[in-house]
């Protein structure tokens, strides 16, 4: 399939953050959601991603969403097929994904005046970084 898709934009679709309590942040909850849009003339790959700070008491001391759209050109002619685009959108799209979530949360976070957010390295067959860290 890739063979016939070109990625052409990665781009912040919806984006929010919220300083909760001025509390200090212990721990950073990471989660995120993959889907995929195929047809005979479009694919795109969608990620939402959520950042949960928490307290010692494990209370909510901030808040971040993303939603990230990665899109593909597709080759005229060329019909897209269910399951491959669901393989793609766990792999390939997940990977080009990966940095853009990375730097809004950095750069998010320590606006909100808590230490940056640091998603580690992305491993092969992998939906979550080895290792989050909040210095």
């Amino acid at each position: 399939m890739l063979e016939h898709c070109e990625l052409v934009n990665v781009r912040v679709i919806e984006f929010s953050a919220r300083r909760l309590t001025p509390g200090e942040a212990v721990a950073a909850n990471v989660s995120s959601e993959t889907s995929y849009f195929v047809d005979a003339a479009a694919f795109a790959n969608r990620y939402l991603w959520r950042v949960e700070f928490v307290d010692e008491e494990q209370a909510s001391v901030a808040k971040l969403t993303a939603t990230l759209l990665v899109e593909y050109d597709v080759s005229e002619g060329f019909v897209p097929d269910q399951e491959a685009a669901e393989a793609i959108s766990q792999s390939t799209g997940y990977f080009a994904a990966y940095p853009y979530v990375r730097e809004l949360f950095q750069s998010h976070t320590a606006r909100l005046q808590l230490n940056p957010l640091v998603l580690g390295m992305l491993m092969r067959d992998r939906t979550h970084p080895r290792t989050i860290t909040t210095p």
